[in-house]
Parts: C-alpha cells; structure tokens; sequence
C-alpha cells in the first residue's frame, strides 16, 4: 500500500543514514530509528505532513503553497493514503486514463493550470476539462467549498480540511502564470540558464546529478532525465521544482523566488535528453 511503501523507504533511507554516521565515527548509541513509529507519528501529527516529519508549528505561507502544490499533484501520497481505486465519477469517457490518476487534481487541470486550454489541450491526458487558472486570486474558503461539491467529490475523509485548506490557497496564491514564463510553441522557459547552473549545480545534482540522469520520477511518459522533462513537459517541471515532488525528498524551491525556479528549469533544458 501507499504508506507502507513510504515508511519501507524511509526507514532505509534513516538506516542508510546511520551506518553513514557510524563510518564517520559518530557515536549512535541510545538512538532509536524512528521506522516503526514512522506512520503512527504521521497520524497523531496532523495532515500537513509530506516528505519530513511533521509540519512547522507556524508554517509559513511559502511552506503551505508548496504543499498545497504537492496536494494538487497527488494528494493521497503527501496524505501517506491511498487512493480510490474506482475512476472518478466526474472524469469524461473522452479522457484515456482510469483508477486512481483520476482523482488527481493536475489529471484533469494540467501543469500549466490551463486544463483543454493548455499543455493537456491534446495528447494521453486531454479530457476537454477547463483548468483551474480561472481560480487565481478567489478566496480559499469558495475554492475548498467547490472541491468539496458532489461534482469533485473531495470528501473529509478523502482530504482532512486542513490538508484542503492548503489544496485551496495554493490554487488562489500559488499557481504560477505559465502563459508568460513558458513560451507555448517552443516551450522555452524565460529564465537564465547561467543563473540556474549554479543552483543546480550546488543544490539539485545532490540528488538528481550534474547531468540530470539520476532519481527520476518518469510517470507514465517516458521521460527518463530532466533534460527530456524539462523540454518536452517544461510545465511540469516548473511545477515540481517550484513545489517538490511527491514520494521523493525533493526541495520545494518556492521560497527562493519563482525567477530562481525559472532559472533552474531553462538550465535543466540544456541537459542531456537521452541517457547515456
């Protein structure tokens, strides 16, 4: 299940960590790893929880942005939940996909935000579903109030309302407006790729790195470097650098600017597209 293979992987990551730690000679003794309490903590905390434990006890708007983008991503895995299996009611018979993806909130809106007006205007995942860009700037509380709808269907059971509440203001205070930082016909990013290449360089290739080729999240595309990701789907790779990734312990960069973001993205087009 979902959470299952979430503490799996986080306990060998926190297991990897101390055998790191003892080879550098740092005493662990008295210290328990925390994995067999790691989804009972998740729990009793609250529903702000994603890819750390807990949330700030003052969170800021940046951190609740981020989350909420991750949310709009897929909601189950930042709720350590699983998903319906069932396709959503609402998803059209003209859309290709079924079971979970369905109740994701970019399955049917996009990463652009723009819904049949945007990126997902064609393709594996058009559904002819307008997007959520519309939503920009209305309050948080009418937005939660739609997403609860029958249509939605978002139950508190589904999504607990402080999880939704961060869902609502991030589509009111974070989507980021992609019509005029991402060229639509040749999917440039208005950025600096100088700029980025530092940042990339010093923050992101820890993880990911200096070409782009490793822990890649590929969806259902194919699409197997950053290169190819930020090329051919830029939008969705603003999307993550800007908020994270789901299931992975990715940065959410949101709090270093959105130019930063758009840096990053324009130097992660010069990337290798193939692995190598």
């Amino acid at each position: 299940m979902y959470q299952e293979r979430r503490v799996r992987g986080l306990a060998q990551r926190l297991g990897l960590a101390g055998r790191l730690l003892s080879f550098l000679g740092i005493a662990l003794a008295g210290v328990a790893l925390p994995a067999p309490t790691i989804a009972q903590n998740y729990q009793d905390k609250g529903f702000y929880q994603s890819y750390v434990f807990g949330s700030p006890d003052d969170p800021s708007e940046e951190w609740l942005l981020a989350y909420g983008g991750r949310l709009y991503d897929m909601w189950w895995a930042v709720l350590f939940a699983d998903p319906p299996q069932k396709t959503h009611p609402a998803y059209p018979k003209a859309g290709a996909k079924s079971g979970p993806e369905t109740w994701r909130c970019v399955e049917c809106h996009g990463w652009d935000y723009r819904g049949r007006d945007g990126s997902f205007g064609a393709g594996p995942h058009f559904t002819g579903i307008k997007g959520v860009a519309s939503m920009a700037g209305k309050e948080p509380a009418l937005i939660a109030k739609i997403l609860r709808d029958p249509l939605h269907g978002y139950t508190r059971d589904l999504i607990p309302d402080n999880a939704m509440a961060a869902l609502a203001k991030f589509v009111s205070k974070g989507q980021v407006d992609t019509h005029s930082t991402i060229d639509r016909a040749t999917g440039k990013i208005a950025g600096d790729a100088t700029r980025g290449k530092k940042v990339f360089q010093n923050v992101c290739a820890i993880c990911h790195d200096y070409d782009g080729m490793a822990w890649i999240t590929s969806d259902d595309d194919g699409l197997q470097t950053l290169g190819a990701i930020a090329n051919a789907d830029p939008w969705r790779g603003l999307h993550k650098i800007m908020n994270g990734q789901t299931y992975a312990d990715m940065p959410a960069m949101r709090a270093f600017g959105q130019q930063t973001v758009l840096d990053i993205l324009a130097y992660a087009q010069s990337l290798p597209q193939q692995r190598q």
